[in-house]
């Protein structure tokens, strides 16, 4: 896998379909998620490292939220930039930033997090979810 993307070269789904497609891909292959999601709202980022049975260790993911936060800022500090309120989930198999009102501004911070959350050093073997507690598909 790479160690990060540019931002032109960071996926970009426009539809849920498509998404949906390249997730399952994704899973199929045992490679990460990664993309950028269009949604009416403007453009999320999502990253998710279980289907390629990984996590980022702890340090990699501190690193991440590091980063993270200085991208976020530096696109919400600039005043040429529309923005809206950009919440963010940064775990260590599975993130989520979003909304960005612009593809720019979402590709430039999806290439940051790429670098971290891409590059294979900073993977560890991931711990699937607890499965000992009830099982929440059935409405005993």
């Amino acid at each position: 896998m790479s160690e990060g993307y540019t931002p032109e070269e960071v996926p970009l789904y426009r539809d849920l379909d498509t998404r949906d497609e390249q997730y399952e891909r994704a899973q199929e292959s045992a490679e990460p998620f990664f993309a950028v999601e269009q949604y009416e709202e403007g453009y999320a980022i999502t990253y998710d490292l279980l289907p390629a049975g990984f996590q980022l260790a702890e340090p990699a993911r501190q690193e991440l939220d590091e980063r993270l936060t200085s991208a976020v800022e530096a696109v919400v500090a600039d005043t040429d930039r529309p923005t809206a309120e950009v919440s963010r989930t940064v775990g260590d198999s599975l993130g989520n930033v979003s909304f960005f009102s612009r593809e720019e501004s979402a590709r430039e911070v999806a290439a940051v997090v790429s670098t971290v959350v891409l590059d294979e050093t900073n993977w560890v073997t991931g711990q699937p979810p607890d499965v000992t507690g009830p099982d929440t598909r059935r409405n005993d």
